[in-house]
């Protein structure tokens, strides 16, 4: 395996390439993931994130899917990590390597950038706004795409869940899918 670059050449590739692929397989993020992760404490080590990760993953997504609506589900109300999580161990590794890079300057920046004192996770629902909006409208094009990178995941990952589905109106497939392999 080779060392881990973080470069501009990989953040484009992380970006545009890792948003494509998971916008083409999104009728099949959630058979991605298996039925018995729920993203909870206990949840299985086998996919991309760990799990100091997949908490800092579902900090960003919260605050990236918010809706406003009081009656929407939570990140944690679905299971958008453990999809996410499949998704990226599923798609090439020169695509998500730089995926864990990018958590970690996330949960950091707002100690080391914004001088903040405190890690991402531990800031309130306004401050992590703020951070994420510095993300999204740096002017460095490195940070844009880490943003935009994360923002796609958490987007996908949340709104393929059939618990976010009545916010948008939508019902579900018009035809079911047969799992199992039989014709109806």
């Amino acid at each position: 395996m080779s060392p881990l670059r973080t470069s501009r050449r990989g953040f484009l590739k992380l970006g545009g390439t890792a948003g494509l692929a998971t916008l083409a397989g999104l009728p099949t993020l959630p058979s991605l993931a298996s039925e018995d992760a729920d993203g909870g404490p206990g949840a299985p080590a086998a996919g991309f994130f760990s799990e100091r990760e997949r908490e800092v993953l579902t900090a960003v997504a919260e605050r990236m899917v918010d809706t406003g609506e009081t009656d929407a589900p939570t990140v944690r109300d679905t299971r958008a990590i453990p999809v996410i999580d499949a998704t990226c161990a599923n798609l090439p590794p020169d695509v998500t390597q730089l995926l864990p890079v990018a958590l970690v300057l996330f949960e950091w920046w707002p100690f080391l950038g914004e001088l903040r004192f405190r890690r991402f996770s531990q800031l309130g629902p306004q401050e992590r706004d703020e951070s994420l909006a510095g993300w999204m409208n740096s002017r460095f094009g490195t940070r844009r795409l880490a943003f935009q990178a994360l923002r796609n995941l958490s987007l996908l990952g949340y709104w393929s869940q059939q618990e976010t589905w009545p916010l948008i109106g939508y019902q579900g497939p018009l035809l079911s899918r047969d799992v199992s392999g039989a014709s109806s």
